[in-house]
């Protein structure tokens, strides 16, 4: 009886796992939901072009039922499927090849057993490809020498085709139309017309455009494209330098517009001498004067303009030039006749020196100073040796060392320091032998004893000073004028006195000057000339400062050209010649002209043969002014010329 009941209890189990999970009970399974097709209508399409936004197709969507899911559908009564399109892997994808409405169902199928469906009826449109249409509009004209539809912002040339409708990539070409021909210099490239034309006309041209339906399709404007010829050449107004009698003369006329090449003559004489080439360069060896226009290009065009030639007696030629390019650097004229060259800045400050000897006409390197120094000073002492004091590094840093160059040696060597480190200062020779160096942003002043080759303090000016002018007067005493003050231009002056070591006011000048150049007259009187004054203005008046009177005065006529950082050099004749600098509109000058004591005017004089300014002007023992190095359009120059 045992076994029997154990059997029946086992058999009762095993019914109830099948039933519950297990002997006591277990948790159920959740109700499967139902199959819904959730995935939006299908969007429009158009024929040849991959169906889908971006081409990509579009997805099916389900939810419920049993995953994996599979897609069908079937055209629905009296419709078909648009052709070229498919249903793979729950995406309708393809390249619908023919238009029309199409009423489609689509059928999800899950993975149940038994398997169930469920569908939804769409109604896809194919339309056929927009027509091919081009929408750039008309070309623009053109004018000869200049890029074909020129702009101000990228892309900055070139006109460009545009098209819609058909299928993309597109194809460009154009032909010549009947009776015309393509504008010569200019082409198509992809969908841009560029190039520079080069012959004027009106051009009728057919641009077409093809798309890449299967077939294709093209269409074509028929576009007029003018060229116009280019404007009449306008002739630089900048006036050819004056030239001297029989020096070397060359200047090379130049022109915007036109269309190169320009073919250059003139009317009217010539000065005798000079000849312009076709190819705009006035030269030869001038001896008189004249006045001629200009000019015809290759499309007869003309463009003239009146200039007045300048030939004078006397004139700049060059000479050989300095090892080094230079600016703000000194030259010394020395007892044996040659010329010391110290320091200076180019791309950086100097500390080479160089002789220039006037027999030869050529620079030779000499003994190199112990420190590189710009705006510092170099004075001849009686001793035959020359001071080099103060300036200032590339930096602006300004130094306070002082060393000799003894001509006997060719070499530096060091002497005392200044007191105060100072760059834009002045040194004066006085007849008692002794250095004055006053300024260079001080008020503060220092002599320099050639005996014990040291500095002390003297008497300081009433102002402080940079770039002003210190003149040795007849009666010993030295004139300061001008300058400026922390970048503020003065018009006073002041007088030192060697006897009790002072400074005091004198009469000041009627215009504040400065980059202004001060020459002592073999009258006695002092010439100011030009210079910067506080409101920018480059100043072509001068003054004459009366050394009994201590007053200025306005000379009879002004500058011709308004300047400053120019040179003025006292020549044996007594004339002085005033060089260089920068003019109006912050030209580099290369005019000179030269002042007349006897009638208080200036009056021209050969120019320079290269513009500049932050040079150097030295009166040489046979008469002659040796120019050396300063900036030139912006590059400091190694270059030099003589006057005479």
């Amino acid at each position: 009886m045992k076994t029997s009941v154990r059997m029946v209890i086992v058999i009762s189990c095993l019914i109830s796992v099948a039933l519950l999970s297990g002997c006591g009970g277990g948790p159920s399974q959740p109700p499967v939901q139902p199959l819904v097709i959730t995935s939006a209508t299908p969007p429009a399409g158009a024929t040849q072009i991959a169906y889908g936004a971006s081409g990509s197709g579009f997805s099916l969507t389900a939810s419920g039922g049993k995953a994996p899911y599979v897609w069908s559908w079937a055209a629905a009564a009296g419709s078909l499927l648009p052709p070229g399109l498919n249903v793979t892997s729950g995406s309708i994808s393809g390249t619908p090849t023919t238009a029309g409405s199409y009423n489609v169902i689509v059928t999800v199928t899950d993975s149940e057993s038994p398997a169930v469906q469920t569908s939804a009826n769409y109604s896809i449109v194919i339309s056929p490809l927009p027509p091919l249409t081009i929408t750039s509009g008309a070309p623009p004209s053109g004018t000869v020498g200049v890029r074909y539809a020129l702009r101000r912002r990228p892309p900055f040339s070139g006109f460009f085709l545009f098209a819609t409708g058909g299928l993309t990539p597109y194809v460009w070409n154009w032909t010549a139309a009947a009776g015309s021909s393509l504008p010569p210099g200019l082409h198509l490239a992809g969908t841009v017309i560029a190039g520079t034309p080069t012959t004027p006309g009106t051009y009728n041209v057919v641009v077409t455009v093809t798309d890449s339906s299967s077939p294709t399709a093209s269409v074509s404007a028929n576009y007029p494209i003018t060229i116009n010829p280019p404007p009449p050449p306008l002739i630089n107004t900048t006036p050819p330098p004056a030239g001297a009698v029989n020096l070397p003369f060359s200047f090379t006329f130049t022109a915007s517009h036109g269309y190169a090449p320009l073919t250059w003559s003139e009317t009217g004489a010539l000065p005798a001498g000079l000849a312009l080439g076709t190819d705009g360069v006035l030269s030869g060896t001038p001896t008189a004067t004249g006045q001629f226009p200009i000019t015809q290009d290759q499309f007869g065009q003309t463009g003239s303009q009146a200039f007045t030639m300048q030939i004078f007696l006397h004139g700049f030629k060059v000479t050989g030039s300095m090892g080094a390019s230079r600016a703000n650097h000194t030259a010394t004229l020395l007892n044996s006749g040659m010329v010391l060259i110290t320091g200076g800045i180019n791309s950086t400050a100097l500390a080479t020196a160089e002789l220039f000897d006037p027999s030869s006409g050529t620079f030779s390197a000499t003994s190199s100073m112990a420190t590189a120094r710009t705006n510092h000073t170099a004075t001849l002492l009686a001793s035959g040796k020359v001071l080099v004091a103060g300036g200032c590094d590339y930096s602006g840093n300004c130094v306070s060392s002082a060393e000799l160059y003894d001509p006997a040696t060719g070499s530096f060597a060091a002497t005392g320091n200044l007191g105060t480190a100072r760059g834009g200062h002045t040194a004066t020779l006085l007849q008692n032998g002794k250095v004055l160096i006053a300024g260079g942003n001080t008020a503060a002043a220092e002599l320099y004893d050639p005996v014990n080759g040291t500095f002390s303090s003297t008497g300081a000016m009433g102002t402080i000073r940079s770039g002003h002018t210190a003149t040795l007067l007849a009666n010993g005493k030295v004139l300061v004028a001008g300058g400026s003050n922390g970048g503020v231009a003065l018009a006073t002056a002041e007088l030192y006195d060697p006897a009790s070591g002072t400074f005091s006011a004198t009469g000041s000048m009627s215009t504040m000057r400065s980059g202004l150049t001060a020459s002592l007259l073999t009258s006695g009187n002092v010439l100011v000339a030009a210079g910067i004054d506080g409101s920018g203005t480059y100043l072509a008046t001068a003054e004459l400062f009366d050394s009994n009177a201590g007053t200025f005065a306005l000379t009879s006529g002004g500058l011709i050209t308004p300047r400053f950082l120019h040179t003025s050099t006292l020549l044996i004749n007594g004339n002085v010649l005033i060089a260089g600098g920068v003019g109006n509109g912050a030209l580099d000058l290369a005019a000179a002209e030269l002042f007349d004591p006897s009638s208080s005017t200036f009056s021209g004089t050969g120019s320079l043969i290269t513009a500049r300014w932050g040079h150097t002007a030295t009166l040489l023992n046979n008469g002659r002014v040796l120019v050396t190095g300063g900036v030139n359009s912006g590059s400091v120059t190694a270059s030099a010329e003589l006057y005479q």
